[in-house]
């Protein structure tokens, strides 16, 4: 007997072989570098109660979502307690922005591209990234889908229904064309849009006084709210050493404000306009195994409109409209002298990499003390990261130039600081870390801090915060001969925030006056663990939990009545959990999201108090493979137990609701 490795006649004959996907449920991934890193990926945000981004960030330890209620409310983020404004977002690697007031609303971004939320606080392992990254004390990244497509066209559309008039519908479209002389050069892009709308008319209970006291059944008004996003991404993969991205973003939203929950008055007439439309780029170079290129340009536009018809001032209402242009440009050299595949017995990797950004940023207001405020800012980031078998160490020197341009105040004085990291990572036993990191950091002053009519003050300094971590991490133990899988991470950390901004009455209640005086401490430790069960091949058992201990204190002034004082809305616990069951037919998932009492203001009096609460619920999802399409459904039954509770004192947030979302993807 013959046996051909090949049939004679296609001997000479050259086939391309088609692309194969295997999809499986891998255990949460687990980083072990020096940075303290959480991750939700696309499959558990899927499993999740989430329709917007921040939704997803509230299953993070350390984290404080601050949600005004309801789907337009506006959601900003504050990580270890260092405030909305030390927390960067980077989209795809390049930063978002806001130099207006320093936050960045979540809630604007959709969840329909996103392949993985990544929260790094510390020193990240991948060196290959803007300067800019570097400049935050905490950096939520958001990686959109990225990966090749399989097929030459596919698209996807989808719905969402909810209880209070909501519903939204998705839809994407992606071509990839492939040449025919060359495996590694390609072109793909992909169009997507996401429209939602909500009247958000929940009802609520408001209490008049005590537990004893009398209460009235109310309906949330002037809570409407209608938001477009799209995005379009192109990717031209020249060989493989080299690739070009394009990303163009268009958001639109018109949303009313409803007021906070006041006795005898829940009338709101508030609106809030929003546009913001950015255009990047990305080009990416490996000229060999030592050395690589990348160059990254960015243009942003956003423009907001604030109205309130009801506003006691002179001309009877308040019409503030925002304008802001930023332009961003940035270098980034790779160096990597030893790799693991070329390296010596004591080192196995050596990198080393050179950052160079620059922005100019520039906004026009009707409610500035001056007409056209700008700022030029440089950043120099020269990273290096060097690692054995069983150990890593990562640092970073971070010069920050900054020049606020003003042209009515040309004597104004620039800003230079340099801000140092380090880090380390060890094996102590087998798949047991121990990581620890120190970090310093600043922000500079928004817009509005410097320039706002009544309470700019041009003469701040930055707030400054030094970071310290110590973790300890069990990667992916196995019990039960490997149907068992645990993680679990645990860190504790301090942080002391200076120099930071407060704002103090000065001669009446509408005119404040902004100083650099504060100063906190921030002493917690936070515990995330992962549990898999494979029961069998087609039935698997996942828990995620974590929980945060929170001590955030201020210590600018020991005469203050605040002295030693926990800050607001920052609670000493909190935490979340998520218990998801997957079978051939539906995967089943319970979350539960708890948070202790917080305080409303900064002196910790009863009368402050915003009680606690547990938010519960269910989820219900399913994949209905039809041919070469699948058919996504789910359905979650929110806050089961129907608690009243606010995140923002006299917000009231969401009862009881539903939502169902169908996705069909070809």
């Amino acid at each position: 007997m013959v046996v051909h490795a090949q049939t004679p006649l296609d001997s000479t004959r050259r086939q391309r072989l088609h692309e194969v996907n295997i999809n499986a449920n891998a255990p949460q991934q687990v980083f072990t570098g020096p940075a303290a890193t959480q991750q939700i990926s696309a499959q558990e945000i899927k499993e999740l109660p989430t329709l917007q981004l921040s939704d997803a960030l509230k299953y993070m330890s350390g984290v404080v979502v601050r949600d005004y209620g309801g789907t337009g409310g506006m959601k900003t983020v504050s990580v270890r307690g260092l405030g909305t404004q030390h927390t960067g977002v980077a989209y795809d690697d390049i930063a978002l922005s806001d130099c207006q007031t320093g936050q960045i609303d979540l809630g604007k971004l959709s969840l329909e591209n996103v392949a993985s939320i990544a929260l790094i606080v510390g020193l990240d392992d991948k060196l290959f990234v803007p300067a800019r990254l570097y400049s935050y004390s905490s950096l939520l990244k958001i990686n959109t889908i990225n990966t090749i497509p399989v097929k030459p066209f596919s698209f996807r559309i989808g719905g969402t229904i909810g209880m209070y008039g909501l519903y939204g519908v998705q839809a994407g479209v992606t071509h990839k064309v492939r040449s025919k002389k060359r495996d590694d050069r390609f072109f793909y892009w992909n169009l997507s849009a996401d429209f939602m709308r909500s009247k958000g008319n929940y009802p609520y209970t408001l209490h008049y006084g005590g537990a004893n006291d009398s209460t009235s059944r109310e309906i949330r008004k002037n809570a409407e709210t209608m938001t477009l996003n799209t995005e379009f991404n192109a990717v031209w993969q020249i060989d493989k050493t080299q690739r070009f991205n394009v990303k163009l973003y268009y958001y639109n939203s018109a949303r009313e404000l409803p007021s906070a929950t006041i006795f005898y008055y829940s009338d709101s007439h508030q609106k809030l306009w929003n546009q913001n439309a950015f255009g990047q780029v990305h080009y990416h170079k490996y000229f060999n195994d030592k050395w690589a290129y990348q160059a990254n340009a960015k243009f942003n536009y956003d423009y907001t409109r604030y109205l309130d018809p009801d506003y006691l001032n002179a001309a009877g209402f308040l019409d503030n409209r925002y304008h802001q242009y930023e332009s961003y440009l940035s270098n980034t050299a790779l160096f990597t002298p030893i790799s693991e595949k070329d390296s010596a017995k004591a080192i196995k990797k050596l990198q080393f990499a050179l950052a160079q950004d620059v922005f100019y940023q520039e906004m026009t207001a009707n409610s500035l003390e001056y007409e056209r405020p700008g700022r030029f800012t440089s950043l120099t980031s020269l990273s290096a990261l060097v690692s054995g078998k069983r150990w890593q160490v990562n640092a970073n020197l971070l010069l920050t130039y900054v020049d606020n341009i003003i042209k009515e105040n040309p004597d104004i004085e620039d800003y230079t600081h340099l801000s140092p990291s380090i880090g380390a990572s060890v094996e102590w036993v087998r798949n047991l870390h121990l990581r620890g990191f120190y970090k310093n950091i600043f922000r500079m002053p928004t817009f509005n801090d410097l320039y706002y009519r009544e309470v700019g003050n041009v003469n701040l300094k930055p707030e400054k915060t030094h970071q310290w971590n110590l973790g300890l991490v069990l990667k992916e133990a196995h019990l039960a001969a490997g149907r068992v899988t645990v993680s679990t991470t645990l860190d504790g950390y301090f942080n002391i925030v200076k120099d930071k901004i407060v704002a103090f009455p000065s001669h009446n209640l509408f005119s404040w006056t902004m100083l650099n005086y504060g100063k906190v401490y921030i002493t917690g430790a936070e515990l995330n663990t992962f549990w898999q069960y494979r029961i069998s091949s087609r039935y698997i058992l996942r828990l995620n939990g974590n929980v945060t201990y929170q001590k955030a204190v201020d210590r600018t002034d020991p005469n203050s009545k605040t002295y030693n004082h926990q800050i607001p809305y920052t609670p000493l616990w909190s935490g979340s959990a998520s218990l998801s069951m997957q079978t051939p037919w539906i995967t089943v998932t319970y979350a539960l999201i708890g948070c202790d009492k917080r305080y409303a203001l900064s002196q910790n009096i009863p009368a402050n108090v915003v009680p606690g609460y547990i938010d519960q619920s269910i989820t219900l999802s399913h994949d209905l493979d039809i041919k070469s399409s699948t058919l996504s459904l789910k359905l979650e039954l929110l806050n089961i137990a129907n608690e009243q509770y606010e995140i923002i004192r006299n917000y009231p947030m969401q009862g009881f609701g539903l939502r169902f979302k169908v996705v069909y993807s070809y």
